[in-house]
């Protein structure tokens, strides 16, 4: 189907890794007091979930309020913030000292009790497989929190298969903004490059946008129905081989 691409872009969650979270579930805010406490950061779980949700905002207005001082003057929607800051300032507003592997650990605790499904989708790493046999280059780009996605994609034993990855906390800006695929592209020729995913927005028309031929995956987690795209549809992963 694109035999004459050199670089495949992939989405992550939802096209390549289905994944299902919960941040509802009252067992997670407890269990993340209890253990902060143990840490030596003591909250309640109201207190904690109160804090978590106020930090998210503090560094999302910031970040949206730098940006405004900047050249890239993005949006509210368009920038990303790092949630492993989030995870380091729950330990230091309350005066706990921590490493950075604690911080790491208490991201990583949080997100295995939030988690009720992750895995693969039928293909997937058939379809890298054999891509990178072929000698194409693949690359991921990714609206996600850097602290969750590299354990998991190592976990899936996907990590080592890009030649590039490209994480939405790691640059501070999400897809489709245009300052994401500035940075994500650097290196890259947007004519020899594909880029696939379930997002009709955040990934076909932000990465044509970008210059980028664009193949569409509807998946049970696309925001929306897609219709009337001005690329290419599959309905499985394997398509893309033919």
């Amino acid at each position: 189907m694109f035999d004459k691409k050199k670089n495949f872009i992939f989405d992550l969650y939802g096209t390549l890794v289905d994944i299902r979270t919960d941040e509802n579930l009252p067992y997670l805010w407890s269990t993340m007091a209890r253990y902060y406490s143990m840490k030596g950061a003591v909250y309640t779980e109201d207190e904690f979930r109160e804090e978590y949700g106020r930090l998210c905002r503090e560094q999302a207005k910031a970040a949206a309020g730098k940006s405004k001082k900047s050249s890239s003057k993005l949006s509210a929607d368009e920038v990303e913030i790092d949630l492993g800051e989030v995870f380091r300032e729950l330990f230091t507003q309350k005066g706990s000292k921590v490493f950075q592997s604690e911080v790491d650990a208490a991201a990583l605790t949080f997100r295995c009790i939030s988690i009720c499904k992750l895995g693969l989708y039928p293909g997937a790493k058939e379809l890298l497989t054999k891509l990178k046999d072929q000698g194409k280059k693949l690359y991921l780009f990714t609206n996600a929190q850097s602290i969750f996605t590299i354990p998991e994609l190592e976990s899936l034993e996907i990590y080592d298969m890009f030649d590039g990855i490209v994480i939405s906390s790691d640059i501070g800006v999400k897809k489709p903004s245009k300052a994401f695929f500035t940075t994500a592209m650097k290196g890259l020729k947007a004519k020899e490059s594909v880029i696939i995913g379930n997002d009709e927005f955040a990934d076909v028309r932000g990465g044509m946008a970008a210059g980028l031929e664009a193949c569409y995956i509807q998946t049970e987690q696309s925001p929306t129905m897609a219709r009337n795209l001005p690329c290419q549809e599959i309905k499985s992963l394997l398509d893309i081989l033919d």
